[in-house]
C-alpha cells in the first residue's frame, strides 16, 4: 500500500469515524422501525422507540394529557442536552483548543504561504506538519456536526412514533364516544331487535324512518365526538400557544388530520393507522376533520413560526461554533480551487439550516419545537462556555503578568 502523507491519514480516520456514527445511527433507527399503530384493537400499543418511551416517562410525570405535550417537548429538549453536556462540553474544548493553536499558528501559516506558495504540494505538507505540532485537532471540526446529525436523526425516530401514536389515540378515544352514543341511542329506541346483546345498525328496522333514525343518530354520534374533542380534557395535550395541534405541522396542514394523512399515505415520514378504513374513520372524524384551526375551515394548523425560527437559530448556531473553534486558513493553490474551497465552505455552514428549516415545515410541530429549544439551549451553553473562557484567560493573563512585575 502507499504511503498516506498525515493529512490523507486524518481524512481517513475522520471520514471512518463519520461512516461508523452514521452506520450506529442507522442501526438504532432499524431496531425501532415499528412506526405503525393498529386501532382493530381495544387500546393503542405504546411506541417502542426508546426516545419516545423517553417522552411518555416526561409526560406522565408532568401530569400526562393534562399539560401541554409541547411543554413536555421542551422538559424533553432540556434533560437531551443536559444529559449530552459532557459531549458538548469536550467538543467545546476542542474547539477552543483550535481557536488558541490558530492564533499561534497564524503568522507560521503566513510565512508558510510566502515560501511555498508556488508549491502546493509542499505547503500542504508544511502545514500539516505544523497542525501536527500544534495539536490542531481536524477531527474536532467535524466531530460536532457529525453527532449533531446523529442525534438528530435518533430523535427523529422518536417523534415520528409520538405523532402515530397520539394519532391513534385520539382516534380510539373518539370511535368509543361514537360508538357508546350510538349503541345508547339504538337500545333506547328499539332495543335488542336480533337478540345478539348488541345495540347496532341491525337492530334498526330498514325502512324510511329507520334510516332517518339512524341519520340523526350518526349526526349526534359525531357531535358527541366533537365535544370531546374539543374538551379541556382531550385538548390540552394537543394545543400549545398559537399552534392548534403541536402533532401537526407548524403550517397550513389541517389541525385535525384526514384519513390520507393518519394512514401515512402523504404527508411527511409520519407513523400510520392500521386496522381501520376511510368509511370508519371518516364516520367517527367527520364533524370534526378540517377544524380547529386558522382560517376559512380551520386550514391551517400553525403561522409557520417555529419553521422560520428554526432555521435563524440553527444558523445563528452555526456561525457561534464556528466563530468559537479555530478556522483553518484559507486554501493553497490557485485561485479557482481556493474559490471551489470556499464555496463548499458555505454550503455546509447552510445545509443544517436549511435543513432544519425543512423538517420544521415539512413535519410536526412538536419536532419543529424540540429543533427550536435545541438550538436556542446550544447557542445559550455556548455563549456562557465563552464567557467563562475569557474570564479564565483573563485570570491567566492576570497571574502572568502578576509574575512579571514582582520579577
Amino acid at each position: 500500500m502507499a504511503y498516506l502523507g498525515y493529512e490523507r491519514k486524518r481524512k481517513l480516520q475522520i471520514y471512518l469515524l463519520a461512516a461508523l456514527i452514521i452506520l450506529c445511527c442507522v442501526m438504532l433507527v432499524a431496531c425501532n422501525n415499528d412506526n405503525s399503530y393498529s386501532v382493530a384493537g381495544d387500546t393503542v400499543s405504546a411506541p417502542t422507540h426508546f426516545m419516545a418511551k423517553f417522552m411518555l416517562v416526561i409526560s406522565n410525570s408532568m401530569g400526562g394529557s393534562a399539560v401541554s405535550f409541547g411543554w413536555v417537548v421542551v422538559v424533553f429538549t432540556v434533560i437531551l442536552r443536559l444529559i449530552l453536556s459532557p459531549l458538548d462540553v469536550w467538543q467545546k474544548i476542542i474547539g477552543r483548543k483550535n481557536s488558541k493553536a490558530m492564533e499561534r499558528m497564524k503568522p507560521q501559516l503566513e510565512a508558510l504561504q510566502a515560501k511555498y506558495g508556488d508549491d502546493k504540494q509542499r505547503m500542504q505538507q508544511e502545514q500539516m506538519a505544523l497542525y501536527k505540532k500544534e495539536k490542531y485537532s481536524m477531527m474536532g471540526m467535524c466531530l460536532p456536526t457529525i453527532i449533531t446529525f446523529v442525534v438528530f436523526f435518533i430523535v427523529f425516530a422518536g417523534f415520528r412514533q409520538m405523532v402515530g401514536f397520539q394519532f391513534a389515540q385520539d382516534y380510539k378515544t373518539s370511535q368509543n364516544i361514537y360508538l357508546e352514543t350510538v349503541s345508547a341511542e339504538i337500545e333506547e329506541e328499539y332495543g335488542d331487535k336480533n337478540g345478539d346483546k348488541q345495540f347496532d345498525i341491525d337492530d334498526v328496522p330498514k325502512t324510511e324512518a329507520g334510516n332517518a333514525f339512524y341519520k340523526a343518530t350518526v349526526e349526534k354520534a359525531q357531535q358527541a365526538v366533537y365535544d370531546a374533542y374539543y374538551s379541556k380534557e382531550h385538548q390540552t395535550v394537543r394545543s400549545w400557544l398559537w399552534i392548534k395541534n403541536i402533532f401537526v405541522g407548524d403550517n397550513w396542514s389541517a389541525a385535525v388530520p384526514d384519513f390520507i394523512t393518519v394512514t401515512g399515505q402523504s404527508g411527511f415520514a409520519n407513523s400510520r393507522l392500521t386496522g381501520i378504513t376511510i368509511d370508519e374513520y371518516n364516520a367517527v372524524m367527520g364533524k370534526v376533520i378540517g377544524t380547529g384551526g386558522y382560517g376559512k375551515g380551520g386550514s391551517w394548523n400553525g403561522l409557520l413560526v417555529l419553521p422560520v425560527l428554526s432555521i435563524v437559530l440553527s444558523f445563528v448556531s452555526q456561525k457561534i461554533m464556528a466563530k468559537s473553534q479555530g478556522q483553518p486558513p484559507a486554501p493553497t493553490g490557485d485561485k479557482a480551487s481556493a474559490n471551489a474551497s470556499q464555496q463548499s465552505m458555505k454550503m455546509m455552514q447552510w445545509m443544517m439550516p436549511i435543513m432544519m428549516g425543512v423538517f420544521g415545515l415539512l413535519y410536526s410541530g412538536a419536532f419543529a419545537l424540540y429543533m427550536f429549544t435545541s438550538s436556542l439551549t446550544m447557542i445559550l451553553f455556548q455563549l456562557a462556555f465563552n464567557l467563562i473562557g475569557k474570564i479564565v484567560d483573563t485570570a491567566r493573563e492576570n497571574k502572568s503578568n502578576s509574575h512579571i512585575s514582582h520579577r
